[in-house]
């Protein structure tokens, strides 16, 4: 017997499956746009030169420029979330503002107004402080991460297949669409999350080129979602076919 969803699972699985667009969107930005740019600014800082010495500084050197610093003032909170951790420098002419640093350490915790430190500045931001041989990158250092961005562009792809796949059972129906399709998508969601975060963590620690990560977590989510499906198959069954399935072992 044909199985016609009602109304109300079609809805669902066509603004599920419109849904998927979101992740997809994220996906294309990540690949088409923020992995070529990081990758140009980490290869362009890497391989730039110090500026000339007594040469005037602009408001963007693409050279690298050591200027001295007076700390003005310092920002150090943890509160999860909305941590903060910035530094306010004076280095009039050539730099003044406000740094922000990932974390606390090594430097920016042992600073206060009135000391003195060694910055870098690049294209018009300042790229770490050093004082004593103890330096601390800021947040807007170009960093070789390209395996991470690669990992979470990945899985915004896998998930926007994920959810469109989803999206489009519930809308064309079957036996068991509801709490069986919830279920799946439970255990595909998760185990999608795994197999993109240990390729990309194991990329990153070996440094692997970035493409490494789709090539592995790809097939693996592939393989790993059909096990998964197959072995909710078998050990939910789905209503109707399972009743199929003992009427075809009766006697005649």
């Amino acid at each position: 017997m044909t199985h016609r969803p009602s109304p109300w699972t079609r809805t669902g699985g066509a603004l599920l499956t419109a849904a998927a667009l979101a992740p997809a969107a994220a996906a294309w930005y990540v690949f088409a746009a923020m992995l070529p740019d990081d990758a140009e600014r980490y290869r362009s800082y890497t391989a730039a030169a110090a500026c000339p010495a007594g040469s005037p500084g602009a408001a963007r050197e693409e050279c690298v420029r050591s200027v001295p610093f007076s700390v003005t003032g310092t920002v150090v909170r943890h509160a999860g979330k909305s941590s903060e951790f910035r530094a306010t420098l004076d280095g009039a002419p050539l730099w003044s503002g406000e740094v922000r640093f990932g974390n606390a350490g090594p430097l920016l915790d042992d600073l206060k107004p009135g000391d003195r430190v060694d910055g870098t500045v690049w294209r018009g931001r300042v790229m770490r402080l050093e004082r004593s041989g103890v330096a601390q990158a800021s947040t807007d250092e170009p960093r070789d991460e390209a395996q991470v961005t690669a990992g979470v562009g990945t899985f915004a792809a896998l998930l926007a297949v994920l959810t469109a796949a989803l999206g489009a059972l519930r809308f064309t129906g079957g036996p068991g669409t509801g709490a069986v399709t919830l279920a799946l998508a439970r255990q595909l969601f998760l185990w999608t999350l795994l197999t993109c975060a240990v390729p990309t963590m194991l990329a990153f620690w070996a440094d692997l080129p970035w493409w490494t990560v789709p090539a592995t977590a790809v097939p693996a989510t592939l393989l790993t979602a059909e096990a998964v499906r197959r072995r909710h198959r078998i050990t939910d069954g789905i209503p109707g076919e399972r009743q199929e399935l003992t009427d075809r072992r009766l006697p005649l």
